[in-house]
């Protein structure tokens, strides 16, 4: 008997639109009913031409064709399909992908059904009028059998627009955690609750230390993944494959670039470095627009990670639970939540590789794309140059970070002193100058 496992076999690497599957689960529960062995495909015509609406019932209708009136006409005879449902599939893709489609529909069954190798079901379309060059012709320009020239009737003309749009990619099997990024977010958690509860009041400075670093770690991941993330939904399959979509920060293409110099400015200086991370197929990504929302995606990761750390705070002092007590852990929060607006603002800066400036590239001239690629990490320092040599830009942008956080809910004297307790740093950078 027919299951629906054998559908999800013969549909295994074929995809498919919800509507032709509702036809398929309709075929086979007709072909189970009558005792058959596999899905007929005049059961699959049947199912077609009674599915309402889509691009199939209107281009039969278009080409004087009653999709009612002949699916009663069909036989029913208990004789064995003459047609395996899987080369019905397979000639159902082919249609699909002659015509820039990217999944099979019930329009793309219905001309396989017109194959000659499916005589029980061409025939009574051929009986009807309907042939495989009317059909096809109708979904591409909207043109009718008897039209003298293939003109759409009207300039919204597009049957088959959401078949021509990539469909959103399965997640399943895609997404992961990986153990470091799980051990990173133990290490935050345990080395906070040691400062909440003062476990080893002694040790205060290391394990601010340890919690900032560590969750500061796993906010860069954070970013790197939200990029990768939508990348992959854009179109780019590639990140999949280098795991990108698992959290892990070694993953993140460049060590020295992405991890290991932005922990570096974070012990020696106090404040967050950038730093490139992963590969992306801009090629492969659907649009411009996608192209943009891939270097958006990173600053929205850091925003949410800092969102979530500044709640904690917030929702903590609106309860009483900022005390002498645990006031080590939202020092240190505190200095989290500012090192995430500061990682913010500076990604926003339109220079090259920030992705301030990645959002705005895929608009701008190709010759211009060109020159950026070429400056590299150059732009990164020409940004940290002007904060530390510029006063009036390092007071603006010192201002806008403490502001920030100011709005998120953080007490920057607080943040200031769970600064102050990082170590192994040869100055520090007043959140106030």
């Amino acid at each position: 008997m027919i299951s629906d496992r054998d559908l999800d076999v013969a549909t295994a690497d074929i995809p498919v639109t919800r509507d032709a599957r509702e036809v398929l689960e309709r075929a086979a529960d007709a072909s189970r009913a009558r005792a058959l062995a596999s899905v007929d495909p005049v059961e699959v015509l049947r199912a077609v031409l009674e599915k309402p609406g889509g691009p199939a019932e209107e281009s039969l209708r278009a080409l004087n064709v009653d999709p009612v009136a002949m699916a009663a006409s069909l036989p029913q005879d208990g004789s064995a399909p003459e047609l395996p449902l899987r080369q019905l599939l397979v000639n159902a893709n082919r249609e699909a992908q002659v015509l820039g489609h990217y999944r099979v529909d019930p329009v793309h069954l219905l001309l396989a059904l017109m194959y000659s190798d499916s005589r029980k079901t061409s025939a009574p379309l051929q009986k009807a009028g309907v042939t495989l060059y009317d059909l096809r012709r109708h979904l591409q320009t909207g043109a009718l059998r008897d039209d003298p020239v293939a003109v759409k009737p009207s300039s919204g003309w597009a049957p088959d627009k959401a078949l021509r749009r990539k469909p959103l990619p399965r997640m399943r099997g895609v997404l992961g955690v990986s153990p470091i990024f799980l051990g990173l977010v133990a290490v935050a958690g345990g080395s906070g609750a040691a400062l909440w509860m003062r476990l080893v009041p002694q040790y205060q400075d290391a394990l601010t230390l340890v919690f900032v670093t560590s969750a500061w770690i796993a906010s860069v991941c954070v970013h790197e993944f939200a990029h990768a993330f939508v990348a992959y939904i854009g179109g780019d399959r590639s990140v999949a494959a280098s795991g990108y979509l698992t959290f892990d920060p070694l993953r993140y293409t460049n060590v020295l670039m992405s991890i290991a110099l932005p922990i570096a400015a974070l012990l020696l200086g106090g404040f967050g470095l950038p730093g490139g991370a992963v590969y992306i197929d801009h090629a492969a990504l659907r649009s411009k627009w996608w192209d943009s929302a891939v270097s958006l995606a990173g600053p929205v990761g850091t925003a949410i990670f800092g969102l979530l750390a500044a709640a904690l705070y917030v929702v903590s002092d609106h309860l009483g639970w900022i005390n002498a007590g645990s006031i080590a852990f939202f020092e240190a929060l505190g200095f989290v939540v500012f090192l995430e607006a500061f990682a913010l603002l500076i990604n926003l800066v339109p220079i090259p590789p920030l992705d301030g400036f990645g959002i705005l590239r895929p608009w701008l001239p190709y010759s211009v794309q060109a020159s950026a690629n070429r400056l590299g990490m150059t732009g990164i320092l020409i940004v940290f140059l002007g904060l530390w040599y510029l006063p009036g830009a390092s007071g603006a942008f010192w201002n806008a970070v403490t502001t920030i956080s100011g709005i998120a809910g953080i007490d920057p004297n607080l943040a200031f002193l769970g600064q102050e307790h990082m170590r192994f740093r040869d100055q520090n950078l007043n959140l106030n100058p």
